[in-house]
């Protein structure tokens, strides 16, 4: 019962609750006026059978003193007596008078004269000294109620006049009222819970547009919730819910504020890390400029040689342009709207910015991306972060000499996965499970700012997917990126 309970909803619990409160009240009431009801109705019908049964002992009593002075039969003077008043109150069921050893002397059943009674009641009203009477139910009658008044003057007692009065039509009546009262009850009953119904249906209605406004809730919108004005407690909820989706969306604001400043800081760290490949790729063709400059102001008239060198220095300067392109390309803190990102050309575009680097120790990078590989939708100069992170990782973990694979492929749940293994040192299990925290490294001081994987995670799960570590001490690690793809629009 207690788990079916919990599992119900709030409405059909409040029903219960207060309707069983209710219901409770209401059956105690109405037993309680039942049986005041009932009380009061034989209260009053029992009175009226001891005040006839009181006057009627008078004219018994002198009857009896007038024969015991006249000496003649009184039976018939007390027969006349009991039918006169049995016909002026039909309720009356029979009347009888015993003298003082239980012997009738006058019913109003002619059967009954001369008869000694010796049931238990009549020995009980043997020894009363008072009018006396009670309820109670016979087979011949049904529900009676019985007085019995002792026939005595002074020290001198003649005998026991005994009435029984009908009480079936009264037990009927009480029936009738206690049906009727049930039926009020239960229409109260209704009424109450249809009233209370509509209260708590009316309140759960605004607890329910309430949860939905809950759900369909958007941080980046700045519209206000609409729900209805209310002055109770719900509508103190609704206005405090308010309040705290815009304390959401403010936290929300400086929270991607906050990472923005982070990545950028990380793409800053990376773009310190590749200062010296890009010095190369800058200072090579320079070198050559220089060359062709101080060739052309030694033979200005040689016009040959100025066109080739003129073309040289061009090249070089395009190269120069293209280097510096795609250094502010990958710098840039801005981050722009989504697109169709073909991830093999992601991949390409950071291993051009990391090529001198590998080159000079003689990193084995081996490319293996899959052909008609599906796009992504990103930004794709946060994936362009997230694959550098992950090759400087792979790069910082190898040796001199040492092998860093690069792999794409298509997956067949509408997913391709982009791998980065390296043959390096590996990671302990007990720091694999921390390299996604923030500021959480295992490098050198100077060699990691602790921030590239948990940028990198922050990222890829912005674009629905996850990365997946692997590794072993000694046998290298390998980082597996699972991104959703979609059908080109």
């Amino acid at each position: 019962m207690r788990p079916l309970f919990k599992s119900a909803t709030l409405r059909l619990k409040m029903m219960l609750a207060v309707g069983g409160v209710v219901v409770v009240f209401m059956v105690f009431i109405s037993i309680g006026i039942a049986l005041h009801w009932r009380s009061m109705i034989l209260q009053q019908l029992q009175q009226k059978a001891e005040a006839v049964t009181s006057a009627f002992g008078i004219s018994v009593l002198d009857a009896l003193i007038y024969s015991e002075n006249e000496n003649f039969q009184v039976e018939d003077l007390l027969e006349s007596y009991m039918l006169g008043l049995k016909e002026k109150i039909p309720e009356i069921q029979y009347i009888v008078v015993t003298d003082t050893h239980n012997r009738v002397i006058a019913h109003t059943d002619p059967r009954m004269y001369n008869r000694l009674l010796t049931d238990e009641l009549s020995g009980r009203l043997a020894k009363t000294t008072g009018l006396v009477s009670g309820i109670y139910r016979t087979p011949q009658f049904g529900w009676l109620i019985e007085t019995a008044l002792p026939l005595q003057v002074g020290g001198k007692r003649w005998g026991i006049l005994r009435i029984a009065f009908e009480a079936e039509s009264t037990r009927r009546e009480i029936a009738r009222l206690f049906y009727l009262l049930v039926g009020i009850t239960l229409l109260l009953t209704l009424v109450v819970l249809a009233v209370l119904n509509y209260l708590i249906k009316h309140t759960v209605r605004s607890l329910m547009l309430l949860v939905q406004a809950m759900d369909s809730m958007e941080l980046d919108s700045s519209a206000p919730l609409e729900l209805p004005e209310r002055a109770d407690e719900i509508g103190a909820l609704t206005r405090h819910f308010e309040l705290l989706r815009q304390r959401l969306q403010n936290s929300q604001a400086q929270l991607l504020e906050a990472q923005k400043q982070i990545y950028h800081a990380e793409k800053l760290a990376s773009i310190g890390r590749l200062a010296s490949g890009v010095a190369h790729e800058i200072n090579n063709p320079l070198n050559g400029i220089k060359h062709c400059v101080y060739a052309i102001e030694k033979e200005p008239q040689n016009q040959k040689q100025l066109k080739e060198y003129l073309a040289l220095i061009n090249e070089g300067l395009e190269h120069i342009e293209s280097v510096v392109r795609k250094l502010l390309g990958f710098s840039r803190k801005s981050a722009r709207d989504k697109e169709w990102v073909d991830l093999n050309q992601v991949v390409r575009q950071v291993v051009e910015l990391l090529a001198y680097r590998l080159n000079q120790r003689h990193i084995d990078l081996q490319l293996q991306l899959a052909a008609d590989l599906p796009p992504v939708y990103g930004d794709a100069s946060l994936l362009q972060e997230v694959v550098m992170n992950l090759l400087l990782n792979g790069y910082d973990a190898v040796e001199d000499g040492g092998r860093v694979i690069v792999r794409t492929e298509a997956l067949p749940s509408h997913q391709v996965r982009l791998t980065i293994e390296d043959n390096g040192m590996g990671i302990n299990e007990t720091d694999l499970e921390k390299i996604f925290e923030p500021f959480y490294t295992t490098k050198e001081p100077g060699k990691g700012t602790g921030l590239g994987l948990s940028v990198a995670l922050n990222i890829v799960q912005a674009h629905g997917g996850q990365i997946v570590a692997h590794s072993q001490p000694a046998k290298g690690t390998r980082f597996e990126v699972i991104l959703p793809y979609g059908e080109r629009q």
